[in-house]
């Protein structure tokens, strides 16, 4: 009945305005929270897909070092000073998406005070921390996130890498102020809001970081970080992303290790992997660039890479270019796992087919 009235009322907008308009905004596409998949068109596009296409879909990485090359990555990320200047990097992001035969995702992490990559520009320059954004009312935290997405669309974004979902009554996320509160409904509430808020600016987010940092004191980017909670313990802290999965285009997995599921960081953890699917988005690595999380396994940070594909992710972040000659030679150790067997060859394929439902989601696969 909701869904009935709901038509009912855009109908009778879309009468009362002028001819032009009225087209125009028939036209626009609904905001990703509202759309499905086109199936047939997702089928279609991963069928056109070579091997190593299959594989950039699910490179999220540093800008390429070479601008005028194809773009194959199926995300580019913006991190460091790489959005110093804006007016540099809207042409570099115009650049890449004229250059890629399936449009990207342009993703950067802004959650809030000292985090936010934006800083420099003048509307976010008072984006209040989460823990911050936590003593306002739900409509400002939206207000702020719908701010964001409109100042991130400005310059070409389409992907937050935010907000975070981690409940800290105390710890490292509690210290820091990236998260909202450690009273799990208060969460829920607040980073729902600014989740829908990205998304009425037609940008999708990431919550981070699942299933949950909860009160612990080490910072797992620079040291072995373990928990021993149970399963009904991680369920329980997964649950504020699950308060806003309409909102979410997918999760960042930590690279927490939850003893009890396993030996190695979340993002390297088949079970936690699954776990994240589960909300229906896509799983989304932290950065596997860290020499952190190669200590961690006692081996080469090719090795991680290879664990990330076959623990089950969609999307593999990186803050190294990929086509630096110093680093790891992504595309070519991705191709070749996924065609050393057929059960590697359909992981590929379910990771890229959730990774374009959800750029079909966005209207990025229109026209192909």
């Amino acid at each position: 009945m909701r869904a009935v009235l709901s038509s009912t009322l855009v109908l009778l907008a879309l009468a009362l305005l002028p001819p032009g308009q009225a087209a125009a905004q028939a036209r626009r596409p609904q905001a990703f929270s509202h759309r499905k998949p086109d199936e047939a068109r997702v089928e279609r596009v991963l069928a056109s897909l070579s091997p190593r296409e299959k594989v950039g879909q699910l490179l999220l990485a540093y800008p390429q070092l070479n601008k005028e090359g194809p773009v194959e990555v199926g995300g580019v990320l913006f991190v460091g000073g790489t959005l110093k200047k804006l007016d540099a990097a809207k042409a570099r992001i115009q650049s890449s998406r004229e250059r890629a035969r399936v449009p990207p995702f342009f993703a950067v992490d802004i959650e809030g005070g000292g985090f936010n990559r934006l800083e420099r520009h003048p509307s976010l320059k008072g984006l209040p921390l989460a823990r911050e954004m936590a003593a306002l009312e739900d409509s400002e935290v939206e207000a702020w996130g719908l701010k964001v997405g409109r100042t991130m669309r400005e310059v070409g974004l389409n992907m937050n890498l935010a907000p975070v979902f981690d409940v800290a009554p105390r710890g490292h996320m509690f210290r820091n102020g990236r998260a909202f509160s450690g009273d799990p409904e208060v969460v829920k509430k607040k980073a729902t809001a600014f989740a829908r808020g990205l998304a009425q600016a037609g940008v999708v987010a990431i919550g981070k970081h699942f299933p949950g940092y909860g009160d612990l004191e080490a910072d797992s980017d620079h040291e072995r970080a373990t928990v021993d909670w149970d399963e009904a313990r991680v369920r329980r802290e997964a649950s504020a992303f699950r308060a806003a999965d309409r909102f979410l285009g997918g999760v960042m997995l930590s690279n927490i290790v939850y003893s009890r599921f396993g030996p190695k960081p979340a993002i390297l953890e088949p079970a936690l992997v699954a776990l994240a699917h589960e909300l229906g988005g896509l799983s989304v690595t932290d950065d596997v660039a860290i020499r952190a999380l190669a200590d961690q396994i006692g081996a080469e940070p090719a090795e991680v890479l290879r664990q990330a594909f076959l623990a089950g992710n969609d999307l593999i972040l990186t803050t190294a270019p990929p086509d630096w000659a110093q680093g790891l030679d992504y595309f070519g150790i991705l191709t070749a796992l996924a065609e050393a067997s057929p059960e590697n060859r359909e992981r590929l394929d379910t990771a890229v087919r959730r990774v374009l439902r959800l750029k079909d989601r966005m209207g990025l696969l229109e026209g192909l």
